[in-house]
């Protein structure tokens, strides 16, 4: 093997281990979805969770029932998981957590909003559950992943 080469991909594997790894986003565990005649797309619950834009915003959770009725109504998903590390420091230090995060549940509507001031485009409105030493920690955030929650299909029971 040429010298540069082997020299090249030692250097490669060097910066891959010094790179600060990023939990990987899992599948949630469960899933309690409207999606009429559709079934949820959990992938697209992962990529909406991984687009938040780590900023707790403003705003009281309406309750479970609340959400239920606009999920209900529009389509959208209560996704859980079983303390799903997630990498978010602005909300951790807001939360006054450092490190990662234990993800436990996201409320996800179907509801987009246009932004004609955000420079980033139609955002979500997402309710985000954190375990925390304190107990549980519901927080307001906006994802930019607008993609529906629901694909074609069969329902899933």
């Amino acid at each position: 093997m040429n010298p540069s080469r082997l020299f090249s991909l030692m250097l490669l594997a060097v910066a891959a281990s010094c790179a600060p790894s990023v939990p990987r986003l899992h599948l949630p565990i469960r899933t309690e979805a409207n999606c009429e005649s559709k079934s949820v797309k959990q992938t697209a619950i992962d990529s909406i969770v991984a687009s938040i834009d780590d900023t707790v915003r403003a705003g009281r959770y309406p309750g479970d029932a609340v959400l239920r009725a606009a999920v209900k109504n529009g389509g959208g998903v209560f996704a859980y998981w079983e303390a799903q590390p997630l990498r978010a420091p602005d909300t951790a230090k807001a939360l006054g957590i450092s490190g990662d995060l234990d993800l436990e549940r996201a409320v996800i509507t179907n509801q987009v909003q246009p932004s004609e001031q955000d420079r980033l485009g139609p955002y979500r409105l997402v309710w985000l559950t954190f375990a925390t030493p304190k107990g549980d920690a519901t927080v307001l955030e906006r994802a930019y992943d607008v993609q529906n929650v629901c694909i074609e299909g069969r329902r899933e029971a």
